[in-house]
């Protein structure tokens, strides 16, 4: 569907059966324009990339590197869940950009997002931690662009308890490296 809002896209070609036309924008309050990649509502989006990244963790013998599956929100949670599926895990942790009421005993830390403005806060809610403790994690994302949720994301599960053996991503946008990170396609733009 073409839009009458967006003057400029991207084909990105994640896979044979597999393409999005991604809108170009400026991202507010600077000179940065980017492929906006949305994974939020797409179906068949975010079940096929969680089986592409499991395919590439196969053939990398990563699937025996972790026990546990995060998630931070907001986009990487559908991501998430279809990863967490195909691969029977009965749970999966999301870690919250804000505290919520009926959180016990959150944790918090600091984080800044290219996407979002200022300073915002990582959070997982102590029951999570609990699950976390003493876990082999993947931390599942759409798109890591800087890497800065991600780091800050380590930093939370390994408070709780967590070790992160394996960073999942879709998309890397940029110049984010880690030893455990695996991602599935680098665009040119």
């Amino acid at each position: 569907m073409k839009s009458k809002l967006v003057e400029e896209t991207f084909l990105l070609r994640l896979a044979p059966d597999l393409e999005r036309e991604l809108p170009i924008v400026k991202l507010s309050g600077t000179d940065k324009r980017i492929a906006s990649f949305v994974m939020l509502g797409d179906v068949e989006l975010n079940a096929r990339c969680a089986e592409l990244l499991v395919e590439k963790m196969k053939s990398k013998n990563l699937l025996e590197k972790f026990d546990m599956v995060v998630a931070l929100e907001a986009k990487g949670i559908a991501l998430a869940h279809e990863f967490a599926q195909i691969l029977n895990f009965p749970y999966y942790v999301v870690i919250r950009k804000s505290v919520k009421k009926y959180m016990i005993s959150p944790n918090t830390v600091p984080v800044e997002s290219i996407t979002s403005f200022g300073e915002q806060t990582l959070v997982l809610n102590g029951l999570d931690a609990e699950r976390i403790n003493d876990k082999q994690v993947c931390i599942i994302e759409d798109v890591i662009a800087t890497g800065g949720s991600v780091r800050a994301a380590c930093n939370i599960i390994e408070k709780a308890g967590g070790v992160v053996t394996v960073i999942a991503t879709v998309l890397l946008k940029g110049d984010f490296e880690d030893p455990r990170l695996l991602y599935y396609h680098k665009p040119p733009i």
